[in-house]
């Protein structure tokens, strides 16, 4: 799998994502975590794991938070520098190159279902490592299978002018999908992007998280009042409980 969107591409990453409602992500994490651990932004840490352009990592800095955001991708990781004054590293899971502890640890947009289904449990346990006592992880699962396999074209619009992108999806596995898309930049490049991703089972994921004493909440895509049985789209939010 080459990703190149997001290894040579941040800037139209940032194109195609530019009408994604970060504002409601957050609003949505915030008023967990405030729920469930009671905590609130002043001198609260929080650990973004695969924060792309760092537009999630921004917002929770401007909210109060101090905020580590780590992604693989150097190229996603400059660009995210310009943004704020955030914490940005390069890494990836299982071994995160931050030290000391969180109150908030967030794997936002698909962290999870880029890992490969062996490597869930470790990465959920290095998240669940760097949680305060009652710290809060987040992360959610957007149903692949439910969206269909078929190819689809879709246009963004952008001061820069028109971006497209041609995918398509194939089920390569039992709830395993590659993705392959051609993505056309207004100044008349193009480049491919492949990358692979897991629809995870549900209760498995409850599972690992039940074992490393974490005790969990699922709810529909960023909004607490959905129910994510009827979409398949969810986020999970797990507070330490140990």
């Amino acid at each position: 799998m080459n990703e190149n969107l997001y290894a040579e591409y941040p800037e139209t990453y940032d194109a195609i994502y530019a009408e994604k409602d970060y504002d409601a992500e957050v609003e949505f994490v915030l008023d967990r975590f405030a729920a469930v651990a009671g905590g609130d932004a002043d001198a609260e840490r929080a650990l973004i794991v695969g924060c792309g352009t760092g537009e999630h990592s921004k917002r929770l800095r401007e909210e109060g938070f101090e905020v580590v955001g780590v992604d693989k991708y150097p190229a996603m990781v400059e660009r995210a520098r310009t943004k704020s004054d955030a914490e940005f590293r390069v890494g990836e899971l299982p071994d995160l190159p931050v030290d000391g502890q969180f109150d908030l640890v967030w794997f936002p947009f698909t962290v999870v279902q880029h890992l490969d289904p062996d490597a869930v449990a470790e990465s959920l346990r290095a998240a669940a490592d760097h949680l305060t006592a009652d710290g809060v992880l987040v992360f959610d699962q957007f149903a692949t299978g439910e969206e269909g396999t078929y190819p689809r074209l879709v246009s963004y619009e952008s001061d820069d002018g028109t971006y497209a992108r041609l995918t398509d999806v194939h089920e390569v596995g039992d709830s395993s999908y590659r993705w392959d898309s051609l993505v056309f930049t207004p100044d008349g490049e193009f480049f491919a992007d492949t990358h692979r991703l897991y629809d995870h089972d549900a209760a498995y994921l409850d599972g690992v998280c039940g074992v490393l004493g974490l005790s969990v909440e699922r709810h529909g895509w960023y909004d607490a009042d959905a129910d994510p049985d009827e979409s398949g789209h969810a986020v999970f939010v797990a507070q330490n409980t140990d």
